[in-house]
C-alpha cells in the first residue's frame, strides 16, 4: 500500500437532527473538507471539495464541483456508462478489509448531474456487482454551465456500523467524472490518486468526531 494514501484522513463532525439535502453548501459551515483537482479539460479547470458530516441515522456527504462545460445524457438506475456523465462517486469499505479486492461489505455510488445512479457492491469473489441497490438519498444542483453541488445521506444500516464518535472509521474515496462536450475528451479525478477506484487497499480514512 502507498504510504502517502494510508495517510489521507477526513474527519466527519456530529451534528444532532436530520441535515436536509437541498445542496445549500451554506449549512455545511464547520464541517471539515478536502480538495483535490484534475487536469483541465476544454481549457477548464476541475476541482472538487467535499464535505462530510453525520448523525445517529446517516453519513452526510456534500461536493461541490468545478468542471469543464457540464453534459450528460443517462437518465436510469444503472445505466449503461452512466460514469462517462459529469457526476461524482464515493466508495466505502466499511470495515477497512484494504484489500485489493472488492469484498462483500464494500460498495459505491455513482451519481451524475442528473441526479441518476448507478450502484454496485463486492461480491466473494471481489468484483463489483451493479445488481445491488442502495438506499442513501442524494441531490442535485447545477449551479452554472461548470459548476454543481452534490449532496448525499448514506445510513449506517447501509454502511453496517453502529457509529461512535472518536472510535468509529470507514475506508472511502471520493471521484469526479467528467468529458468536455464539444472535443469528446474525458477524464477522472479521485481523492486518493487511484487507478482503478474499485480498489479499497488505497482508500482514505474518514474518522468520526464530535459536534460542531
Amino acid at each position: 500500500m502507498n504510504l502517502q494514501q494510508s495517510q489521507r484522513t477526513i474527519r466527519s463532525r456530529r451534528i444532532h437532527g436530520t441535515l436536509v439535502l437541498d445542496c445549500n453548501l451554506g449549512k455545511w459551515q464547520g464541517a471539515e473538507s478536502v480538495n483535490f483537482q484534475g487536469r483541465p479539460l476544454g481549457g477548464k479547470p476541475r476541482q472538487a471539495t467535499v464535505y462530510t458530516l453525520w448523525d445517529s441515522q446517516d453519513l452526510y456527504l456534500a461536493f461541490d464541483v468545478l468542471s469543464s462545460r457540464l453534459q450528460a445524457v443517462v437518465r436510469e438506475h444503472d445505466g449503461q456508462n452512466l460514469w462517462w456523465d459529469d457526476g461524482v462517486e464515493f466508495l466505502i469499505d466499511p470495515h477497512r478489509d484494504r484489500t485489493q479486492e472488492f469484498l462483500p461489505d464494500d460498495f459505491s455510488y455513482h451519481i451524475n448531474i442528473l441526479n441518476a445512479v448507478y450502484d454496485d457492491r463486492g461480491t466473494p469473489s471481489g468484483e463489483a456487482s451493479p445488481t445491488w441497490n442502495g438506499v442513501a438519498r442524494h441531490e442535485v444542483k447545477i449551479l452554472d454551465n461548470y459548476h454543481y453541488v452534490v449532496e448525499a445521506a448514506v445510513p449506517w444500516q447501509e454502511i453496517g456500523l453502529e457509529p461512535c464518535e472518536n472510535e468509529t472509521a470507514i475506508g472511502i474515496d471520493f471521484c469526479v467524472n467528467g468529458k468536455d462536450p464539444e472535443t469528446g475528451q474525458y477524464d477522472y479525478f479521485d481523492w486518493c490518486g487511484l487507478k482503478v477506484f474499485h480498489d479499497p487497499s488505497g482508500f482514505g480514512e474518514l474518522a468520526l468526531i464530535g459536534s460542531l
